[in-house]
C-alpha cells in the first residue's frame, strides 16, 4: 500500500476524515471495517484514522497535542531565575539592567519572567518609628526593589523625616573631549565636593570621644559658594580641563547664593593665561541646565546601589557614583542640551515642547552618533 508520506495531517484533512466516518455511522456506531475503508480512501494507515476518531470523540475541537512539547527548550526556568535573584543583595536588583548584569539572565528572558509573575516590582516604604504618642504621624518615603515570590520587603523606620540628613554637593562637569596636550581622552568630570565641615566633637558619647572630627552639614550660602568656586573649582579646572585658548565660561543657575560669582571676582583668578567668565542660565529654564538633562539621574541611579546609614556613607556613595559615571552619559547630556536649544529657537524662546529623544544609544551602537546636533540656518 502506497501510504501518504506527509509528516502530519492538516486540520482540514482531519475534518474530511471525520466527515467520512460520520457518513459510515449506523445508529451512532461505526460498522466493522470503517477505519480500514476510510484509510484506503484517503491513502492513510488505519492506525492514523483510529487516532483521529478517538481524538475527535474526546474533544471535538481536536486541539494540538504538541503544545509544550515542541520548540526550543526553556533554558532559564522559574526555579533557576528565582534562585539567582534571591541571593542578590537589594542594591543589585533595583533595576532590570542590574539584574541582567549580575545574574546573566538575558533581557528577554527576564522580561518574560517579569510578565509571568516570577519576579515582581515592589516598593519599600520608609515609615516613622511608631510610638504611642505619634501613631498617626505617618510618613512615606518610597524606594523600589524587585523581589521573587515568597519574599517580603524589609521594614525601615525613622522617627521623623526631619532627622534624615540632606547633603549638598557642588559638581563641575564639562563636555568630554580629546586632550591633545596629554594625548588622552578627557572624561568631562572636573570634580565634586560635599558641602560639609569637619568639626571636633564637643563632648564624649558612646559613638565618639571628645575631639573626634565629625562631619557637619552646613547651609550653602553665598560666602560658602564663593569659597568653593575660588578654592576648589577654579584650581581643578586649571589642573585637568583641556582648552586651546584657556577661555572658560562657568554656567550656573540663578540660585541666590550663586550670584556672588561675578566676572570681576573671576578676574582675580584669571592668571597663567586663563580667562574665566560666568554666565547664568535663563530664569525658569531648568531644561537648559546640562546637569538636569541626565547627569543628576545617572549619579542618582549609581548612588542608590550603595546602602547608606550616615552622612559619611552618603558622601562616600555619591563620590563613588561620580567616579563610576561613564563619560558617555555626559556626552549624551550635552547632545540633549543642544537638541533643547534648537527646540527653543524653533519655538521663539518658548518651552512648549517635550524633552527630545535622539536615540543616542542606538546611534552609538551603529557608529552613527552625531558629534553635534545640527541647526537650520534660518533659526540662527
Amino acid at each position: 500500500m502506497d501510504l501518504a508520506r506527509t509528516r502530519e495531517l492538516t486540520y482540514k484533512r482531519k475534518i474530511e476524515v471525520i466527515n467520512r466516518l460520520h457518513q459510515l455511522t449506523i445508529l451512532g456506531k461505526l460498522p466493522r471495517g470503517a477505519f480500514t475503508s476510510t484509510a484506503t480512501h484517503f491513502n492513510l494507515h488505519r492506525t492514523n484514522v483510529s487516532k483521529i476518531w478517538n481524538s475527535y470523540s474526546t474533544n471535538s475541537m481536536m486541539p494540538s497535542s504538541k503544545l509544550g512539547r515542541v520548540g526550543r527548550k526553556e533554558v532559564y526556568h522559574v526555579e533557576t531565575v528565582t534562585a539567582r535573584i534571591a541571593v542578590l543583595p537589594e542594591t543589585q536588583r533595583s533595576t532590570l539592567r542590574d539584574m541582567i548584569e549580575t545574574t546573566g539572565v538575558p533581557t528577554m528572558s527576564l522580561h518574560k519572567h517579569l510578565k509571568t509573575g516570577t519576579i515582581q516590582r515592589r516598593s519599600s516604604r520608609l515609615k516613622p518609628l511608631l510610638t504611642d504618642a505619634n501613631l498617626l504621624q505617618r510618613l512615606a518615603f518610597c524606594g523600589h526593589v524587585y523581589i521573587v515570590k515568597g519574599q517580603s520587603v524589609r521594614n525601615r523606620a525613622c522617627k521623623s523625616k526631619r532627622f534624615i540628613p540632606k547633603v549638598m554637593f557642588l559638581a563641575a562637569v564639562a563636555r568630554p573631549r580629546f586632550d591633545h596636550e596629554r594625548g588622552v581622552m578627557f572624561d568631562g568630570k572636573i570634580g565634586m565636593w560635599p558641602c560639609v565641615k569637619y568639626l571636633p566633637a564637643a563632648r564624649n558619647s558612646r559613638n565618639r570621644a571628645t575631639g573626634t572630627l565629625v562631619t557637619t552639614l552646613v547651609n550653602v550660602e553665598g560666602e560658602l559658594y564663593r569659597d568653593y568656586v575660588m578654592t576648589r573649582v577654579i584650581p581643578a579646572i586649571k589642573a585637568c580641563f583641556p582648552s586651546m585658548n584657556k577661555h572658560v565660561v562657568l554656567q550656573d543657575d540663578n540660585a541666590t547664593p550663586h550670584r556672588v560669582i561675578t566676572d570681576e571676582l573671576l578676574a582675580s583668578v584669571s592668571t597663567d593665561g586663563w580667562t574665566f567668565v560666568v554666565r547664568s542660565q535663563p530664569p525658569n529654564s531648568p531644561d537648559l541646565n546640562v546637569l538636569d538633562l541626565g547627569f543628576f539621574a545617572s549619579i542618582q541611579a549609581l548612588q542608590y546601589k550603595f546602602e547608606s546609614h550616615s552622612v559619611d556613607d552618603v558622601i562616600r556613595a555619591t563620590l563613588a557614583a561620580f567616579a563610576l559615571l561613564e563619560s558617555e552619559k555626559l556626552v549624551d547630556a550635552f547632545l540633549t542640551l543642544q537638541a533643547v536649544m534648537r527646540l527653543v529657537l524653533e519655538n521663539n524662546g518658548g518651552n512648549q515642547f517635550g524633552l527630545p529623544h535622539l536615540g543616542k544609544k542606538a546611534l552609538r551602537r551603529t557608529g552613527k552618533l552625531m558629534t553635534n546636533v545640527s541647526c537650520p540656518h534660518h533659526l540662527v
